[in-house]
């Protein structure tokens, strides 16, 4: 008997806030009441959907900003499968059971994801087995634990320049954030000034906000971010170091 296994993978284009999820507040503490945060869980869409809940701890590579998620059980997470109806919302509940004492605040992701797997016969071949996986959408919130007190120190750690893959001169910055908490930066204004043989050139200097800081930037507790900024076109290309200041 012959049979055929077709895996489709499909991905449907999901209307604007089709599914809408909310946490009550993004920072949990170790103990006590603010260790408990809900989740709200809104369907907006004409259909019923099946979701998961589920935490992953995060952390941020340096160079590219991209996360590193792994799985974790720290939170406990009810209900973490919901059905939802159309124009139905439903409050899931987080509670952060992992370590009591933190010396440090820890970065995670909340997800909510929505999937449908449905088996069936396709019509005409009983011999032949069809699986559809459909992946439709995920909301992806950040969370925070942190013990009391917790406080962001971002400061500029080490300036180079370099060049970069298309041999251009740049100048390369290291945001260090030594404090406790995470730090959130929004079009950031530095100060950039020239050295001459180890000497600050003052009246050379550059207050603006560069290109690649005219975003949003989160420095997570205790981590570091490298800044690629395009050299300035009033700045001699002579130049061989540089001042960086927030």
């Amino acid at each position: 008997m012959k049979q055929i296994l077709t895996l489709l993978l499909l991905v449907f284009s999901v209307p604007l806030l089709a599914l809408r999820v909310e946490l009550s507040n993004d920072t949990f503490a170790t103990t006590g009441r603010a260790a408990n945060r809900n989740l709200f869980v809104t369907n907006n869409s004409e259909k019923m959907i099946a979701l998961e809940v589920y935490a992953q701890s995060r952390q941020v590579d340096a160079v590219t900003g991209i996360d590193e998620l792994e799985d974790i059980e720290d939170f406990l997470i009810y209900p973490n499968q919901l059905l939802l109806q159309p124009d139905e919302q439903q409050v899931v509940t987080l509670t952060w059971v992992g370590a009591q004492e933190l010396t440090e605040e820890q970065a995670f992701r909340i997800i909510v994801e929505e999937l449908n797997l449905s088996l069936g016969d396709d019509e005409g071949e009983d011999d032949d087995m069809t699986v559809k996986l459909a992946a439709l959408t995920k909301v992806v919130k950040a969370a925070y634990v942190a013990p009391d007190g917790a406080k962001s120190n971002v400061e500029v750690s080490n300036v180079e320049v370099v060049e970069n893959d298309d041999d251009e001169k740049i100048i390369r910055i290291t945001l260090s954030n030594s404090g406790t908490a995470h730090k959130i930066l929004k079009q950031t204004e530095i100060t950039l000034t020239p050295m001459n043989d180890g000497k600050k050139v003052t009246d050379a200097a550059k207050v603006y906000v560069p290109d690649a800081l005219n975003g949003v930037i989160n420095i997570l507790a205790k981590s570091d971010r490298v800044i690629d900024l395009d050299w300035p076109e009033d700045i001699s290309s002579s130049t061989q170091a540089f001042d960086v200041s927030l």
